[in-house]
């Protein structure tokens, strides 16, 4: 069989993407962007994509000097053996940390609006075994069912906020920036984590067909969902106004105000469903590469083994904090670390290949 009919192709990893950072805007991410701008957060994920932008650029022309070589392998080859492994161990963690509290956040939710009466563990205990059965199944696999889910979950996204908005008011936008521009850059500084995702995606370009493939879907993904993040957190504000500042999960109340008449007045089971089976991806993803990082590190060469370990040790980490608050100043704490140390090893890496001649190198190499 032909190794590529294997990989991920642009549709697989795509939908993949879409799937994975565009589920940041039903969580409680933009409830805390709102605390950072008030009315004018909406602007965030739009500033914080461009401030992005030219680390991450420069991030995809250092990977792309090493043809079908995961980002792991650049850092190495490098920073050298002990510093690169620093380096990638320190990635681990941060990635670590993130999922477990990521994580628990999702049980938060499903467990808050959904199964108020079943235990926190329960529920986090169910996640986190069938993200890890899928994770298992390998990255492949996981292409092909994100290709399947991806459209009826951005389907039943936009269904929930274009019928909401008959409650909204446009007015609520204004004054336009909100809180003030200092409060907006901070923000937008802050909200690099958003992002923070497209840097742990390059650790999986082996398994994606070309290079060519990975960049030209990665760039969809990226604009595509710095738009999204923008409009949907702008609907919220129209839906919620000031009371944004409250609500944990704006995505999940949203959906309790939707009724289709008097016979189906209780629809938001409809766009559970779809949204539990995107957090199923989502994690399913992440436990993945997190159990390829591990064994990159540790130089274990059947890292699919480590899936369930791994996702046992992201549970008992996920239950330590009591409370939803504990659990939101945890996130904030780890993602906001995470997303500007991930764009400053995009720029470092960048700047050691131009300071070792790599790029010279490799233009001297395409020109024989």
């Amino acid at each position: 069989m032909d190794q590529n009919q294997t990989k991920l192709g642009v549709r697989e990893y795509v939908a993949m993407g879409i799937l994975m950072v565009g589920a940041k805007a039903t969580e409680d991410t933009p409830a805390i962007l709102f605390q950072e701008a008030q009315n004018a957060s909406w602007m965030i994920p739009l500033l914080s994509a461009a401030m992005f932008l030219i680390p991450f650029y420069l991030l995809l022309k250092t990977v792309s000097l090493y043809q079908g070589k995961d980002l792991f392998f650049v850092i190495r080859k490098l920073l050298g053996k002990y510093m690169g492994m620093a380096v990638c161990l320190l990635i681990f963690l941060i990635s670590s940390f993130a999922i477990s509290f990521d994580s628990r956040t999702y049980t938060n939710i499903i467990r808050s609006y959904y199964f108020p009466t079943t235990p926190v563990v329960v529920i986090y205990a169910m996640l986190m075994a069938i993200c890890g059965y899928g994770a298992k199944k390998g990255l492949q696999h996981i292409g092909s069912v994100s290709y399947l889910v991806v459209f009826y979950s951005v389907l039943s996204l936009y269904i929930a906020l274009l019928l909401s908005t008959q409650d909204g008011s446009i007015r609520a936008m204004f004054p336009i920036l909100g809180s003030g521009p200092v409060n907006i850059l901070k923000g937008s500084v802050h909200g690099l984590t958003l992002f923070a995702d497209f840097f742990l995606f390059t650790t999986i370009i082996p398994f994606v067909k070309s290079g060519k493939d990975f960049r030209k879907g990665t760039w969809i993904a990226f604009v595509y969902i710095a738009i999204e993040l923008s409009a949907i957190i702008l609907v919220y504000i129209c839906m919620f106004e000031t009371s944004l500042d409250t609500i944990h999960f704006p995505f999940h109340t949203l959906i309790r105000y939707i009724s289709l008449g008097s016979y189906l007045p209780n629809v938001e089971i409809i766009f559970f469903v779809i949204w539990l089976l995107s957090a199923f991806i989502r994690f399913t993803v992440f436990l993945y590469i997190n159990a390829m990082m591990f064994g990159f590190v540790f130089k274990i060469k059947d890292f699919e083994y480590l899936i369930p370990s791994l996702a046992t040790l992201y549970l008992l980490i996920g239950t330590i904090p009591e409370s939803t608050l504990v659990v939101e100043q945890f996130k904030m704490v780890i993602s906001g670390a995470g997303g500007l140390v991930f764009t400053v090893f995009s720029v470092m890496l960048w700047l050691v290949a131009m300071l070792r001649g790599e790029f010279k190198h490799a233009k001297n190499k395409n020109h024989m």
